[in-house]
């Protein structure tokens, strides 16, 4: 949906791994769906604020995980932005894990995304710190 007004923009990203389909080594207990609504409100012409709500499950047991995500976009050209996001992990039988990154994002053409980010973890028990390298394909 666009936005308008105070209705931010919202999307719908879904995931879905089966528990049973390709090689034995990787068969799972459950199913392993994700999802989660990406909102964004933009701030000024070149900053935005996002936000996620969601959960997910790692198919070893049927508890969800849940998930928020509140992040800060400054658009640096039409090709290239920069990020800074603070999440959360919410297990339902575990303690909550905090964790900050940045990056920067680079549209390869108007479907296909790049991404590269870095990060730690805010609590005892999320990674100290990490590296990532993305790539997206908007169908």
């Amino acid at each position: 949906m666009p936005e308008k007004g105070i209705i931010p923009k919202t999307s719908f990203i879904g995931h879905l791994r089966t528990s049973h389909i390709g090689s034995e080594k990787f068969y799972t207990d459950y199913p392993a769906p994700s999802f989660r609504f990406t909102m964004q409100h933009t701030l000024a012409g070149n900053v935005s604020l996002g936000y996620n709500l969601g959960a997910e499950w790692n198919g070893m047991t049927a508890q969800p995980t849940y998930i928020y995500t509140l992040t800060t976009v400054v658009s640096f050209t039409k090709k290239v932005k920069g990020y800074l996001e603070v999440y959360k992990f919410i297990p339902q039988h575990s303690e909550a894990s905090h964790l900050m990154h940045g990056g920067l994002t680079y549209l390869l053409h108007k479907n296909l995304m790049l991404d590269l980010s870095g990060g730690f973890g805010l609590t005892t028990n999320a990674p100290e710190n990490f590296l990532s390298v993305g790539i997206s394909f908007r169908f």
